[in-house]
């Protein structure tokens, strides 16, 4: 049983580590510039936009505006790919997870959660009717005082 927990805890471990490095793939991908052939074409988008004759100054700034957008679409999608692939991790980081999990530990976890929930409603509850009870004593001694004041009026009125 022993061999057993190291080898799902080696599981854990290498899984959690690949799930932490393809999180930090995605922030990556979003912040970092395009490579390779990607960013050959799009230096050449660039340069294209950059050509156009002085007399086009409104054509420049759309074509400039195209590359910028393409450039922004370019690292969007690297980092859903980056993301699909986060996800992928996270699935094999689950699975590993499981040996850890007994179904009725599990079950009992969830019970006791919800149990305590349950009591904390129930006190919540409770402090609440005990303000309303207040609030009733209250609004009846005010209902009081202002029977004396409207007494003391008429005898002070006559």
């Amino acid at each position: 049983m022993s061999a057993e927990r190291a080898a799902a805890s080696r599981a854990f471990e290498d899984a959690m580590l690949r799930f932490e490095a393809a999180l930090s793939k995605i922030e990556g991908a979003l912040s970092s510039p395009p490579a390779g052939d990607e960013a050959a074409h799009l230096t050449a988008l660039g340069e294209l936009a950059q050509d156009a004759a002085p007399l086009l100054k409104r054509q420049q700034a759309f074509n400039t505006a195209i590359v910028q957008e393409l450039t922004h679409q370019r690292a969007i999608q690297r980092a859903v790919i980056e993301l699909v692939r986060c996800q992928v991790s996270l699935v094999e980081f689950l699975r590993t997870i499981k040996p850890y999990v007994d179904t009725r530990d599990f079950a009992d976890l969830l019970r006791a959660v919800s149990e305590e929930d349950l009591k904390r409603s129930d006190a919540l509850l409770a402090r609440d009717r005990r303000r309303e009870l207040q609030l009733t004593d209250v609004e009846a001694e005010l209902a009081g005082i202002r029977a004396r004041i409207a007494e003391l009026q008429r005898t002070l009125a006559s």
